[in-house]
C-alpha cells in the first residue's frame, strides 16, 4: 500500500488511530511497540533500526527484527562494532547535522549499499532528521523475497516522514531519561527482564532463581530476545546497550 491509501483511501481511519496511539505513548516504555505497529502497518519493514549520532560511536535507540532471517540476524552488532564507519549514509547524516533538513533515501539512491544487498536485503529506506543536538537515522529494511518499498509522491512522503522522525526524536529526547533510550524496550517484559539480568552480570541460573523460572526458560527467552534485537552474544548485548561488560 502507498501513503496515499492511508491519508485519502480506506486505510485512513485505522492509520489515524495507530498514529494517535503512537503519539500518546511518547515518554512511556510502550512507545517502541506503538512505533513498530505504525511502521508495520504503513511500510511493512522486515527489520527496523534507529540510531543516534550525538557521539562519534552511534547509540542504538531501537532495533527489531520482525522476520528473523538468518542472513541478517547480526546486522546491528556488525554496524555498532565497525560497520558505522563505512555507512554510506554518513555524508547525509553530517548534512542533516549542519542544515537540519530531513533526508530520505532508498538503497538505489545511496552508493555503497552493496553489503546490505549481499546479506539478503532487497531494499533499505533511511530517514535522517535532527532535533536540537540529536541526529537520528531510522533504517528500515526489506528482505529480497518481500520486494521493494513503495515510493509515494514527494511532498506527502516528506511531510509523513518528517512527522514520524520528530515523533521519534521527541520520545528519545534526553529530557525523557536514558531508560527510554534502551533498545530493550522493544522486547516482551520477560525478555527484557532476562536481558537486564545479564547486564547486571547474573548467570542463567541466577536469573532463573531470581525470576522463579527454569534455567531452560531463561535460555528460551534469551534466544528470542537476541533474534529480535539482531545480536547473537552477551558481549553484543552489552555493546548494544552501551554498557561496559
Amino acid at each position: 500500500m502507498s501513503l496515499e491509501d492511508f491519508f485519502s483511501g480506506p486505510g485512513a481511519p485505522e492509520f489515524l488511530h495507530i498514529f494517535s496511539t503512537c503519539l500518546q505513548s511518547i515518554g512511556t516504555p510502550g512507545f517502541n511497540a506503538r512505533f513498530l505497529e505504525l511502521i508495520e502497518q504503513v511500510i511493512k519493514a522486515d527489520q527496523c533500526m534507529v540510531f543516534s549520532y550525538k557521539t562519534p560511536r552511534p547509540q542504538c535507540y531501537l532495533t527489531y527484527n520482525e522476520r528473523h532471517a538468518k542472513g541478517v540476524q547480526n546486522m546491528v552488532q556488525t554496524y555498532l562494532r565497525e560497520g558505522f564507519k563505512q555507512d554510506p549514509s554518513r555524508a547525509a547524516i553530517e548534512q542533516v547535522r549542519e542544515t537540519g533538513q530531513l533526508v530520505i533515501a532508498t538503497m538505489d539512491q545511496v552508493d555503497g549499499d552493496e553489503p546490505f544487498a549481499a546479506a539478503g536485503i532487497g531494499d533499505r529506506l533511511t530517514v535522517i532528521a535532527r532535533r536540537d543536538e540529536d541526529v537520528i537515522a531510522m533504517n528500515f529494511f526489506r528482505f529480497k523475497e518481500n520486494g521493494r518499498f513503495f515510493v509515494s509522491e514527494n511532498q506527502l512522503r516528506l511531510d509523513f516522514w518528517n512527522a514520524i522522525a520528530q515523533t521519534v526524536l521527541l520520545h528519545f529526547s534526553d529530557r525523557n531519561g536514558s531508560k527510554l533510550q534502551s533498545p530493550l524496550n522493544s522486547l516482551s517484559a520477560r525478555e527484557k527482564e532476562i536481558c537486564e539480568g545479564m547486564l547486571r552480570g547474573l548467570t542463567a541460573d541466577a536469573i532463573a532463581w531470581e525470576l522463579d523460572v527454569a534455567p531452560s526458560t531463561v535460555m528460551t527467552y534469551r534466544k528470542r530476545a537476541y533474534e529480535k534485537l539482531g545480536i547473537n552474544s552477551k558481549s553484543a548485548l552489552f555493546m548494544l546497550c552501551n554498557t561496559g561488560s
